[in-house]
């Protein structure tokens, strides 16, 4: 008589438990023969508060991301959504409702063993932006997540075969379609170290890099106690300079710019919107990061939302004052703008931007522009940048004003 499930779990001895034992890795695998898909998850129930990335995915896929680091936020939520869909088969050493040896049973003794997975649109784009989504799915089912894999033929064989996250993909009006090969799905399941991640990360946080540091933040300590104090950063993680450039695709920016416009707006996300947020502190050319728990530390103020906006202003200030050389009653004014208003603050650093584009296509350097010519020039560029708002119709003369000899 056939076991059942159950007879088949207690019926394994306890050295084959641990999924470290044997070529776990070792698959069936013939690429000149189709996917044979052996299961479906085709259920998506109501959005999860956590799901659990293993480490083994974590290493595979965003530890060292240096070619995804800037795919579409939406393949972040891809992954975490097949996290979820996937915990079905979730196994581990310590409590194993579905084994190492039974998930070997069942997904890896079948040649060219995959399974499919339905993703609705809404969960992956809200807005349902079909460019963005079919671009992520470009990104994971690309070379960029290709990873070498020893497997076996039918004749025994070893084999080193590249196999991509995604192996085969499929797009209609209201769901997604993807098939991957069982090693990932293995990678997903074995959960025995694994940190917990918030499912909505991905949706609140504004892109792809801010959420590889924030799983990156995942693997690193936490800081203890109670009340923070920023002089104990000396037994914080560290970090050097270049690595970080390089880790986050910021090479050639110096750590001015890494802290005001990539740290400090993550932190101030994360403390905003996520469970864990970090301290850092910057010292001959090393970065010193420590994980907080944002709900059970007092955290310091000056690392509250609040505070980032506020130092983020002195930044904004200082760079118009080294770069373009205005005057000092002028920054008083702009700095009371920005105080004031954030979208006014957002309108004129997207007025800055276009002014820069459209000098650049005169070949024109920007640091050109200092005094009140530049102010001039940017005053024209927001003006320009208001016409297109709502505002404007009901507050045609309501752009801020940053010329004080007016």
């Amino acid at each position: 008589m056939k076991k059942n499930f159950i007879d088949k779990i207690k019926a394994i001895p306890a050295s084959e438990v641990n999924p470290h034992n044997g070529k776990k890795d070792i698959i069936i695998y013939d690429a000149a023969l189709p996917n044979n898909i052996i299961k479906s998850f085709d259920k998506f129930s109501e959005k999860p508060d956590h799901v659990n990335l293993s480490n083994l995915l974590y290493n595979e896929i965003f530890k060292d991301a240096d070619d995804i680091i800037n795919a579409p936020i939406e393949a972040i939520r891809i992954i975490l959504i097949l996290l979820h869909q996937s915990k079905t088969v979730h196994f581990n050493q310590r409590n194993a409702p579905y084994t190492p040896s039974l998930f070997e049973d069942e997904f890896k003794s079948v040649k060219n063993a995959a399974v499919s997975f339905t993703i609705p649109n809404s969960i992956i784009s809200p807005s349902r932006e079909t460019k963005r989504i079919k671009e992520a799915l470009d990104v994971l089912n690309s070379d960029k997540t290709a990873r070498w894999v020893e497997t076996t033929n039918e004749h025994g064989m070893t084999v080193d075969t590249k196999l991509r996250f995604i192996d085969q993909t499929s797009y209609s009006r209201g769901k997604t379609y993807v098939v991957i090969n069982t090693y990932w799905l293995e990678k997903m399941a074995n959960i025995e170290s694994y940190n917990k991640v918030l499912f909505d990360l991905a949706y609140t946080v504004p892109n792809t890099k801010n959420v590889f540091f924030a799983l990156w933040l995942n693997t690193i300590p936490m800081y203890e106690d109670s009340t923070f104090k920023k002089e104990t950063y000396t037994s914080w993680t560290k970090i050097n300079l270049e690595t970080l450039q390089k880790k986050y695709g910021m090479e050639g920016k110096d750590s001015d710019y890494i802290n005001q416009k990539f740290l400090k707006p993550i932190q101030s996300k994360l403390f905003e919107f996520n469970d864990r947020s970090f301290a850092f502190h910057y010292e001959n050319n090393t970065y010193y990061i420590v994980g907080i728990d944002v709900k059970r530390n007092k955290v310091i103020d000056n690392l509250s939302p609040e505070s980032v906006y506020k130092n983020s202003i002195k930044y904004a200030i200082t760079y118009l004052q080294r770069r373009h050389k205005v005057d000092k009653a002028s920054l008083q004014h702009i700095e009371n703008i920005y105080m004031q208003s954030v979208k006014d603050k957002e309108l004129m650093e997207k007025a800055y931007n276009s002014l820069k584009k459209e000098l650049k296509k005169e070949k024109t350097n920007m640091t050109t522009l200092t005094g009140f010519k530049f102010l001039d020039q940017w005053q024209k560029e927001i003006i320009l940048n208001y016409k297109e708002t709502e505002n404007y119709k009901r507050f045609p003369n309501g752009y801020p004003k940053v010329n004080t000899s007016d």
